[in-house]
């Protein structure tokens, strides 16, 4: 495929992430939707909305590392798929499904017999601490069908399958939050009848591959050190993309907390758009270790393409910060002008180079590389070390992050370079 002023798009890098980049985009826009209904102090006090992104952030973050579950049936589809060994994809998801099973369980069970402690850390009622294990164990669902998808590079579905959670979640949390109850419960609520629908769409998907009966008996035990390093190096980077408002809603009032929620949201939506290029170059890309002149030129364009979007999205933030904040939340209010205009501008700066952090994870794992990847780790406890000894101010949460991010950054690329002396 010719693209103009770009040349040969190799392995449908660009389409593909093209393809993902518009399904994220108007799940983008479902998401920023769904804030801009519950954010609104008219639907949810700021007090209820500062306890629902205080959920959403426990989600995001035990959820998020399960991206290495993801990046497994990934790796593994798409390394069978290149070794014609086609009959072992249907055993390894199936052994998934089953673990998950019982991850799921335990989850819940845990959040029962400690929901008293648990809504005390974050003075919630119990009840929302339940609700928001029972989602988190069924958001744990979605990974396995992603990755079986994006292994395949079915493009088509894993760009739009995901979006059906969103539109959900939308819909469901206007009806719930403005006529049966204005709290946090009812719009967690929302969010775990989205992740149901996805995961229904998911099991439509897998009926429509049609995979070969099973040739070989399941080797699962081939993915679990792969799947170990992944759970690390993604757990750190979850600490990096989601801990923010966790960590404001421990340290400041809920009016202050509400506030930064919005600039973290904000920046959140926009930086992160790019992200599903990573998700079109790591089936392309994937080896045993080695790097290859074509990987190192899809991961090129991968970060020239990313990196111009992120740059684009970056200074519409900063320059017009007021923008974002009307488009999801209303204008600002005089008293808080100034602040919500200095917090958002942090917040995206802070969080750009994690965008292009993310990617050059992913390029790694996808080669088996992770022994700069684990650097996320040390970055996370940092971002949590530097908060707890600097929490003074709101933006204070925002330096820290910014610079434990550039310090991620300069890492995988040192690791990608010292890769490349060796090859």
């Amino acid at each position: 495929m010719k693209i103009p002023f770009w040349g040969k798009d190799e392995g449908g890098l660009i389409q593909h992430g093209s393809v993902l980049i518009v399904g994220t985009f108007l799940g983008a826009l479902c998401n920023a939707g769904f804030h801009m209904v519950v954010g609104r102090e008219a639907v949810l006090p700021n007090a209820e909305y500062g306890a629902l992104a205080a959920m959403l952030g426990i989600i995001l973050v035990a959820s998020t590392p399960m991206l290495a579950l993801q990046n497994t049936l990934a790796h593994f589809v798409s390394h069978f798929i290149r070794e014609n060994r086609q009959g072992e994809i249907r055993p390894l998801f199936r052994h998934w499904s089953a673990v998950f099973g019982a991850i799921s369980i335990l989850l819940v069970a845990a959040a029962w017999l400690g929901r008293a402690r648990l809504a005390a850390v974050w003075d919630v009622p119990p009840a929302l601490i339940v609700l928001t294990f029972v989602v988190l164990a069924a958001s744990l669902w979605m990974n396995l069908f992603y990755g079986l998808l994006q292994g395949m590079q079915w493009f088509g579905w894993l760009a739009w399958v995901p979006q059906a959670w969103g539109a959900t979640r939308l819909a469901l949390g206007a009806v719930f939050t403005i006529f049966i109850s204005a709290t946090a419960f009812a719009a967690v609520a929302a969010q775990g009848l989205g992740v149901l629908a996805v995961i229904a769409l998911g099991l439509f998907a897998l009926a429509a591959m049609r995979l070969p009966a099973d040739s070989v008996a399941a080797r699962p035990h081939e993915t679990y050190r792969y799947l170990g390093s992944s759970l690390i190096c993604l757990a750190g980077y979850a600490m990096l993309m989601n801990l923010d408002t966790a960590l404001a809603k421990h340290y400041f009032d809920p009016e202050t907390v509400g506030r930064f929620a919005k600039a973290a949201v904000i920046a959140r939506t926009a930086v992160f758009l790019p992200v599903p290029v990573a998700a079109a170059l790591f089936p392309k890309v994937t080896t045993t270790g080695a790097m290859t002149a074509e990987s190192r030129r899809l991961l090129g364009r991968a970060l020239a393409f990313a990196g111009l979007l992120i740059a684009l999205v970056a200074v519409v933030c900063v320059a017009m910060p007021q923008l974002p904040w009307a488009i999801l939340f209303g204008p600002m209010s005089p008293d808080i002008a100034a602040s919500a205009k200095l917090l958002t501008r942090a917040m995206v700066l802070a969080m750009s180079p994690l965008a292009l952090a993310y990617l050059l994870l992913n390029f790694e794992m996808a080669q088996r590389r992770f022994f700069w990847c684990y650097g996320m780790v040390p970055c996370g406890l940092a971002y949590v070390g530097g908060v707890a000894l600097f929490h003074s101010r709101p933006l204070q949460i925002a330096l820290v992050l910014g610079a434990l991010n550039l310090v991620a950054v300069v890492l995988l690329v040192a690791g990608i370079f010292a890769q490349r002396r060796r090859a």
